[in-house]
């Protein structure tokens, strides 16, 4: 290489310039090739690409999965590995993406994971749909009401599924030890790394036809969202939808209230614009979506109208109501905890209004007529007859028998119209 490298720089330095341009030009050129070629070129069959799967799936989970699958026959991948951890999905997005990963050419392992996953039934019908089914030990699966979908899936691959038992169990979760001993998954592992190692040659059927795999010693290759999808499926998960609803609502309603405030009616605007957007792949109950709207019409109401917080208290209970049904799924939903903490800040404030309005009613009046007989105040200027005196902080006009001079301390009597009457005060 020594040699090699001295011939080269001798033959640069007797290049004439012109020469040393398309010398430049030309490996300039070879270079920007290598960008297009090389890639596709050293991307061989040593490549084990890894997915994860979590959360509700929606429009933009499907984008991830078909982009992750094209990625992967580009490379010429031997193995994608899609880890699972799905506990609610869209039943058009389940479908959609159980028939990416029937008709990819490139084998496709689904493992529940991580430790302790709880899969729904649109996740354990996208692990049955995998070439190789797993499942990490402490992870568990649930079977929907109707195993027929799994039925085929499993014939597909050759899965001798004890199905007595599987009907039996349906609508119910199974742990790893039990499904795999149902044959419902092909084996257990830890991580997605064991399970590289485990799928070493099995037999699998792909879109392709069968093969054996070869995954023995695999680069892992960790394959993430891109930042569009990620934040896609960010504001598609139905927690997050629910709070940017929320609050875009309460932003235009505080808007509205005090208008010129900008900043809440801004937030607000954006919010809902961003829920709406996440919302779209979601089925929304619109009976749900109407307690939720009269629920907080009930609760603005309350600003209006005194009735000592009950209508604010009832606007919570419809619209927690209304948050529970706001998703047409049993699969989706917003979680109880997300539901119960809006409900209780909602109700602690109600609550803090009933005890603010029951103090504000034990207090004596605080203007008026009422407020001004017996106040004191001090006299503003020297007079005889009618003059000034400062009470509360403001300026009265006032009339007294006795004449009075600047700084003395006086006490309201009587008040007509703007006009107090006072007396001295005798200390």
């Amino acid at each position: 290489m020594t040699r090699l490298g001295a011939m080269l720089v001798l033959c640069l330095a007797r290049s004439s310039p012109e020469s040393l341009n398309v010398i430049f030009r030309s490996a300039l050129l070879a270079l920007i090739c290598c960008l297009f070629v090389v890639p596709g070129a050293w991307a061989s069959d040593s490549q084990a690409i890894v997915m994860h799967l979590d959360g509700h799936l929606g429009p933009s989970q499907l984008a991830f999965v078909r982009n992750g699958l094209a990625v992967a026959r580009d490379r010429d991948a031997a193995l994608v590995v899609l880890a699972v951890d799905v506990d609610g999905a869209d039943a058009a997005a389940t479908d959609d993406i159980v028939q990416a990963i029937l008709h990819s050419p490139v084998p496709v392992a689904g493992l529940a994971f991580p430790a302790g996953a709880q899969l729904g039934p649109a996740g354990t019908r996208i692990l049955s749909a995998c070439s190789v089914a797993a499942m990490a030990p402490t992870t568990r699966l649930e079977l929907g009401k109707s195993t027929g979908p799994l039925h085929t899936l499993a014939e597909r691959y050759g899965r001798k599924v004890d199905w007595q038992q599987v009907d039996a169990h349906a609508g119910k979760h199974l742990t790893a030890a039990e499904a795999a001993r149902m044959h419902l998954v092909d084996l257990l592992a830890t991580d997605p790394e064991a399970l590289v190692l485990a799928a070493d040659g099995r037999r699998v059927r792909t879109d392709a036809g069968w093969q054996i795999l070869h995954t023995g010693d695999l680069h892992i290759m960790p394959l993430e969202p891109a930042g569009k999808e990620g934040f896609m499926a960010w504001i598609g998960d139905p927690n997050v939808a629910f709070l940017l609803l929320l609050i875009g609502f309460f932003g235009i309603v505080f808007e509205l209230a005090g208008p010129g405030m900008i900043l809440p009616g801004t937030v607000g605007a954006v919010a809902l614009i961003l829920a709406l957007i996440g919302l779209q792949g979601l089925p929304i109950n619109y009976l749900g979506m109407g307690l939720m709207l009269a629920g907080i019409a009930m609760m603005v109401g309350e600003s209006f109208v005194a009735l000592f917080a009950v209508l604010g208290l009832a606007g919570v209970a419809v619209f927690t109501a209304g948050s529970l049904l706001l998703f047409d799924s049993h699969d989706i939903r917003v979680s109880l905890p997300t539901i119960g903490a809006t409900a209780a800040v909602s109700a602690g404030f109600f609550l803090w209004l009933i005890g603010r309005l029951l103090r504000l009613r034990r207090r004596g009046a605080v203007s008026g007529r009422e407020a001004m007989i017996g106040a004191r105040g001090v006299v503003a200027e020297d007079f005889a007859g009618t003059g000034h005196i400062h009470v509360n902080g403001e300026l009265w006009q006032a009339s007294s028998a006795t004449p009075l001079h600047r700084g003395q301390h006086v006490r309201v009597v009587s008040m007509e119209g703007l006009e107090l009457t006072v007396v001295p005060e005798e200390n």
